[in-house]
């Protein structure tokens, strides 16, 4: 055999078995970009002419340009070889967090055609819940398809949304009567009597409404502008006093007014009528002026500058147990920078994401997962408007603002 018919049979068995060739990603360079680079200045350096090489080679050529360099053993090879800190460094969870999910979301993966393993699956949809990077980016990282890791995604959000009723919970007996008792103990002496939860809206930054396909139906541009004149959707959250979520009701526009997203969800309806089927009658939620008191949902004074000692106690005892509702909120948005800003045209699938996300911050917590929170972080808008206040919510509040010591 000459020499051009050896490297005839080099550069054959190079095309050939070219998918055998590790292609595994070191700084960024390719193993087989430099096997092809190689044998092409092979090729090229050598003068005579051999039909059957210049064919193949340009064959070849052609299909090395559509090739999209991706990462390869992200999931596989380097997450496993991350310590805990650099693994929570980059997922924003910890590992016993991620294993807590996968059980809840497992089974229902499990029923999809995707052939890939579900603890990657899990890890592809937190990587796309607590950074802001694009499908073309997960792609790139995880050696999938960009169709792939939406579907991942897809199929994530909906399991997540199919179990949030078993992850965000109402406490009810035993687990309503140490809710409350947490709340008391909360402040020690300065604490306020009774909280059963506290509730407050967030407003979550997503893209103007976008008539991108003609099956996506046409919505008013502006319909989403808060008075920020930023297109948001707003999550009405309620937690306990260990800032797990017992309540979520997500999705609506940006201009709505909190007391109007209150009594359109179906908590709010059961505050407002029937609220003994939710806590005893003793306890309250604590919310901020833009909601209506009542009986069951206890607002501050309002500060008109004339109010009395007693009344400014009751207003600081209140805020000091309502601003669990922020905490939560900051953690919430400074773990999940998905919900920083939201590039979801479909906002019928906002709220979706918003709840899965929900989902995830109460195992977080169920865990003992935690997280610091950047200082800067501003959870909503505040609104000015004072809502109506019924006779029965003034008088306990009255009685409740008489019976508070004087700290």
């Amino acid at each position: 055999m000459n020499r051009n018919d050896l490297k005839l049979q080099l550069f054959k068995d190079f095309i050939l078995n070219k998918n055998h060739i590790s292609s595994y990603v070191t700084q960024g360079f390719l193993v087989r970009e430099n096997l092809f680079i190689h044998l092409h200045k092979v090729v090229l350096n050598d003068h005579d002419d051999h039909d059957d090489m210049t064919l193949l080679f340009n064959a070849e050529l052609k299909n090395y340009k559509n090739i999209k360099v991706k990462i390869h053993g992200f999931a596989e090879i380097m997450v496993p070889k991350f310590t805990d800190r650099e693994f929570k460094s980059h997922f924003r969870l910890n590992r016993n967090s991620v294993k807590v999910i996968i059980s809840y979301v497992g089974p229902y993966l499990s029923q999809e055609s995707i052939k890939i393993n579900i603890e990657k699956q899990v890890l592809i949809f937190i990587w796309y819940m607590v950074n802001s990077e694009t499908h073309r980016q997960i792609s790139n990282r995880f050696n999938i398809a960009e169709s792939t890791s939406h579907s991942i995604i897809i199929n994530c959000l909906l399991a997540m949304n199919n179990v949030a009723g078993s992850i965000i919970v109402w406490p009810t007996e035993n687990a309503a009567l140490k809710n409350i008792q947490n709340f008391n103990n909360l402040r020690g002496m300065n604490s306020f009597p009774n909280v059963f939860g506290c509730i407050d809206g967030c407003h979550i930054n997503t893209l103007f409404p976008w008539e991108k396909r003609s099956k996506m139906p046409k919505l008013d541009r502006n319909m989403f502008c808060n008075r920020k004149q930023v297109p948001s959707v707003v999550l009405q959250g309620i937690v306990d006093a260990e800032l797990k979520f017992i309540d979520v009701f997500a999705g609506w526009p940006g201009p709505s007014h909190d007391a109007r997203i209150y009594r359109c969800s179906k908590i709010g309806q059961l505050i407002l009528n029937n609220p003994l089927s939710l806590f005893p009658k003793s306890c309250h939620i604590l919310g901020d002026g833009a909601y209506p008191l009542t009986e069951g949902l206890l607002t501050p004074y309002k500060d008109n500058g004339h109010l009395s000692l007693k009344e400014k106690n009751f207003n600081r005892k209140l805020s000091s147990s309502r601003v669990l509702i922020e905490q939560a909120f900051g953690k919430f948005i400074c773990r999940f920078r998905k919900l920083k800003h939201m590039d979801i045209y479909k906002k019928d699938f906002c709220g979706k994401v918003i709840t899965a996300a929900c989902c995830l911050h109460n195992i977080c917590i169920t865990n003992n997962d935690d997280i610091e929170v950047a200082n800067s972080f501003q959870p909503g808008i505040i609104q000015e408007l004072r809502e109506e206040e019924t006779t029965a919510g003034s008088t306990k509040r009255n009685f409740i603002c008489d019976s508070l010591p004087m700290y």
